[in-house]
C-alpha cells in the first residue's frame, strides 16, 4: 500500500510512503496535530485518544474513542478521524470543552484532550441521547452519561470529580451539530 487517504477533522489527507508500523499518533503529531499526546505508548492512559467515525449499522455513524498509539496508520485507510483540535475552536467551544472549562476539569492540561475526545464519544452515543433520563446506579448519570466511557483515561493533577461533574452536566447534542451528524 503505497498511498491512501485518511480524513482528519473533515479534511482528506493523502498518505504516501508511510511505514507499516507508523502509528496514527506519530503521524498526527508529525502533521502538527499535537493535542494527541503520547503518555504511555501502551494504550493505558488515554492521552492519545481520537474519535474514529464508524458505521452504526443503521445508515449513519457512531463515533468511537480509540487510542492512537495502538492503531497503525495503514489501518486507517479510508477512515475518518477527529482529533481534539477538530472538536471545537477557541471561538466556539464544543459543549464538552465548555463543561470541562467551567467545572475545573483541567489543571496541567496534558490529559485534557484525551478526556475531551472520550467524553465526546459518549456525548454522541445514540443510546444516551435517545434516553437521557436513564440512570443505572453509580455508572449512569441522570443525563444518561456512562462514566465508564472515561475509564481508559488517566489524570494525575485535577482528580476525577470535576471531570465527572463536566460529564454529568452535558445536555443533548443539538440537531444542527455537525459532529453528531457525520455520515460514512
Amino acid at each position: 500500500m503505497n498511498s491512501f487517504t485518511v480524513t482528519v477533522n473533515g479534511q482528506p489527507r493523502e498518505v504516501q510512503g508511510a511505514r507499516p508500523h507508523t502509528t496514527l499518533l506519530n503521524w498526527l503529531r508529525d502533521g502538527g496535530l499535537t493535542g494527541c499526546k503520547e503518555g504511555c505508548a501502551e494504550g493505558e492512559c488515554g492521552a492519545c485518544a481520537v474519535l474514529v467515525s464508524r458505521p452504526d449499522g443503521r445508515g449513519g455513524t457512531r463515533l468511537e474513542s480509540v487510542n492512537a498509539c495502538l492503531v497503525m496508520l495503514p489501518a486507517m485507510n479510508g477512515q475518518e478521524v477527529i482529533t481534539a483540535e477538530g472538536i471545537g475552536s477557541p471561538g466556539h467551544l464544543h459543549p464538552v470543552q465548555h463543561e470541562m472549562a467551567v467545572r475545573g476539569g483541567s489543571q496541567c492540561g496534558y490529559c485534557t484532550p484525551g478526556f475531551v475526545v472520550s467524553m465526546a464519544a459518549e456525548y454522541y452515543r445514540p443510546e444516551r441521547t435517545s434516553r437521557p433520563e436513564r440512570k443505572d446506579g453509580e455508572h449512569h448519570a441522570p443525563n444518561g452519561f456512562d462514566i465508564h466511557a472515561l475509564s481508559g483515561n488517566l489524570c494525575r493533577c485535577t482528580g476525577y470529580r470535576p471531570i465527572q461533574d463536566a460529564a454529568h452536566a452535558l445536555g443533548t447534542p443539538p440537531e444542527d451539530d455537525t459532529l453528531g451528524t457525520l455520515r460514512t
